[in-house]
């Protein structure tokens, strides 16, 4: 690891895998992406026929799990101010500096869990690493006070853009050397779109309701949300086609979402 970043490489940690209890959302977070590692791990085996390695896919539990308890808690966080102290200390841990997290469980789960994966990444990867996490909280806070919908649709498909590549970065070597990897960074940047778009359709009352984004979810701008996802998801379906084990993954994930959405909100 880079030395800038206060890591020494010396020899690779075996990556925790998150225990979440602490609250109903969270546990929801939790059903809702637990099986991401292995529906990424299909689209790569019908796109290039290459296997993911078992150390990938667990990292990209490790992954979604973390930051989506990071993600929970930015949500609880209502004043601004509050929030970007909050995603400066996240940044400034994963640098090496003395932040204590100690005081909430999950939290500090979730970041050592993030931090293990940047120690054993490959060198000179820890900070792009990072780089590519700050740009997603800075695009984060965007979408929160962001109040034209139209701006919050391309913030959002942004935002999935660059967490899909983020996943990429931990494959193998012998992944990008394929004829097809451009192919597959296309398809995924057009799924981890599609997937932001999908969860903010489906949120977007309740995190209104919340005051966690500015945006109402009036019918007009629900459907701007819903059009992101139809074109982000027919560009999917030209890149790798659509089996019918990964259609009826897909189907199975949109259940959830829908499922585990806040019921206690109304389209305004």
């Amino acid at each position: 690891m880079v030395k800038e970043n206060g890591f020494q490489k010396s020899r690779e940690k075996e990556l925790p895998t998150p225990e979440i209890h602490a609250n109903n959302e969270v546990e929801i977070s939790e059903r809702r992406y637990k099986k991401i590692g292995e529906t990424f791990a299909m689209i790569i085996k019908e796109n290039s026929n290459l296997s993911v390695p078992e150390k990938t896919i667990q990292e990209w539990k490790v992954l979604s799990f973390s930051t989506r308890i990071i993600d929970n808690k930015l949500d609880s966080i209502v004043d601004p101010a509050e929030r970007l102290k909050f995603t400066q200390e996240i940044i400034n841990f994963l640098k090496g500096k003395e932040v204590d997290f100690s005081n909430e469980e999950n939290i500090n789960k979730a970041m050592l869990g993030v931090k293990n994966l940047i120690v054993n990444s490959k060198e000179n990867q820890g900070e792009s690493f990072i780089n590519s996490l700050s740009n997603i909280l800075k695009i984060t806070e965007k979408i929160k006070t962001e109040k034209n919908p139209r701006t919050m649709v391309k913030l959002t498909r942004l935002e999935g853009q660059i967490a899909a590549r983020l996943y990429l970065s931990f494959l193998p070597q012998e992944f990008r050397l394929s004829e097809k990897y451009r192919q597959l960074v296309h398809a995924f940047t057009r799924l981890g779109r599609a997937a932001n778009s999908l969860d903010s359709f489906i949120d977007l009352p309740g995190d209104y309701h919340n005051k966690e984004v500015q945006v109402p979810p009036t019918i007009l701008n629900r459907t701007l949300f819903l059009g992101a996802v139809l074109s982000d998801g027919l560009s999917i379906i030209k890149d790798i086609g659509l089996s019918k084990d990964l259609a009826k993954r897909f189907l199975l994930a949109i259940k959830h979402v829908v499922r585990d959405s806040p019921k206690n909100s109304k389209v305004l």
